[in-house]
């Protein structure tokens, strides 16, 4: 009797649905025990099925001896290692430090941007930052003039004053521990 291919098939499917001990593939490497009558006999007349079973004999067994392993002692204190937080650039700066650093580099970050966008703002119609901080100061003081640039200097001036007086006080009182 000459099986068919998808007697192949049939009993590879069988024999992936089983769920057998490595223990039972050594003792029974033919599949006599724990096949089944009717696939034992087919298997017993037919050498192509037989390799079959001997192929997944062979492959389970390899696959259940490549996942079991040696106790490893040291696995635990191995993945703590390569989980461990890595030191970061600055991580050991001030609070206060670190809070300049990344202001200024916002302020790096929106110096950029605004070189790169105002020219083309105003090319689009759209007035300047100094040209509406002008009309709004001009406004609020009921006319045109020098006179407005002069309050919006000093408005300025005072602004970075405080913000001075601010940072130096920060400064000069000593850190909570």
């Amino acid at each position: 009797m000459t099986p068919e291919p998808r007697s192949i098939e049939a009993l590879e499917e069988h024999l992936y649905s089983l769920e057998l001990r490595p223990a039972q593939l050594r003792r029974d490497p033919d599949g006599e025990t724990w096949l089944g009558a009717e696939w034992a006999a087919l298997v017993r007349d037919d050498p192509r099925l037989r390799a079959v079973v001997h192929r997944f004999v062979e492959e389970e067994l390899e696959l259940y001896d490549s996942v079991r392993g040696q106790a490893d002692a040291f696995f635990t204190a191995r993945v703590i290692a390569a989980a461990s937080p890595v030191e970061i650039a600055g991580a050991g700066l001030a609070p206060r430090y670190r809070s300049w650093i990344l202001a200024f580099a916002y302020a790096m970050a929106l110096g950029v941007a605004a070189m790169v966008f105002l020219p083309w703002l105003k090319g689009h119609g759209v007035p300047s930052i100094s040209e509406s901080f002008h009309e709004l100061i001009a406004h609020e003081l009921g006319g045109e003039g020098a006179g407005s640039w002069l309050i919006a200097g000093g408005l300025t001036l005072a602004a970075v004053v405080v913000a001075s007086g601010i940072v130096a006080r920060g400064r000069a009182t000593p850190p909570v521990r």
